[in-house]
């Protein structure tokens, strides 16, 4: 991939659940490094688009281009698919392994890794994400926050180049929320391409290079981040930030 190509590039994309139109038609090209948050009401297709990025969900038209490999059926697809990580509303974190069982789980599976190597980088992850002294506990035992943090580093264990986020902070407590929060913002900092589905809009304005508007399935609004909040162009972007903003 050259500097000018793009990591992810979406053109098309349709998805239908039986007669309704989740995807209608979306485009997205994203640069390596980049940020981008995605935003708009519930049932625009946020969710589905990036759970189709990740093959969760899959489209029925349209394409979706990751490090240059097509994302279809194919096993090159396969394994271009491992280096997109994904962090869900729900933790689904395995309740009977422990925290760091659960972040060594997904290198020694697809990987192959020694124990001993999968530990070693598990423990660095937990430290990245501030939560090591919690290694050897098991998930019921921490705070939702502490869990979506776990969810994280277990995300980052295949070493991602494109992070997915689905409304990580949505299931959480208030208070717990700056903590995620955190811990996304220096992940970004350190250069991880992200989409992150929320409504979190501070965060999008410390963060985010640019924010999409979805509605009805498509994007429709993508601007960098100060002219999105300060110049929105579209009539239902400046309607649904005018609530929000009123919250």
């Amino acid at each position: 991939m050259t500097a000018s190509t793009p990591l992810l590039e979406i053109s098309g994309l349709h998805k239908w659940f039986g007669a309704f139109h989740a995807l209608a038609g979306c485009d997205l090209q994203m640069a390596e490094g980049e940020k981008l948050v995605v935003c708009g009401p519930s049932g625009s297709g946020k969710s589905t688009l990036i759970r189709c990025i990740n093959a969760i969900e899959r489209p029925e038209r349209g394409r979706i281009v990751f490090d240059g490999t097509l994302l279809d059926d194919s096993r090159e697809a396969a394994r271009a698919r491992l280096g997109i990580g994904m962090v869900f509303q729900q933790f689904n974190l395995f309740p009977h392994l422990s925290v760091i069982d659960n972040v060594m789980l997904a290198p020694q599976l697809v990987q192959r890794e020694a124990a001993s190597t999968s530990r070693a980088q598990a423990q660095a992850l937990l430290a990245r994400v501030r939560i090591a002294e919690q290694a050897d506990k098991f998930p019921g035992q921490l705070s939702g926050g502490q869990q979506q943090r776990v969810a994280i580093a277990r995300a980052l264990a295949l070493k991602p180049r494109l992070m997915l986020f689905d409304e990580p902070t949505s299931a959480l407590d208030p208070e717990m929320v700056g903590e995620v929060l955190e811990t996304m913002q220096v992940l970004a900092r350190d250069g991880m391409t992200m989409i992150v589905v929320t409504h979190e809009m501070g965060f999008a304005r410390r963060v985010a290079d640019r924010v999409a508007f979805m509605e009805a399935g498509r994007i429709v609004e993508l601007q960098p981040t100060a002219r999105f909040f300060d110049q929105p162009q579209n009539e239902r972007t400046r309607a649904f930030l005018g609530q929000l903003m009123a919250h």
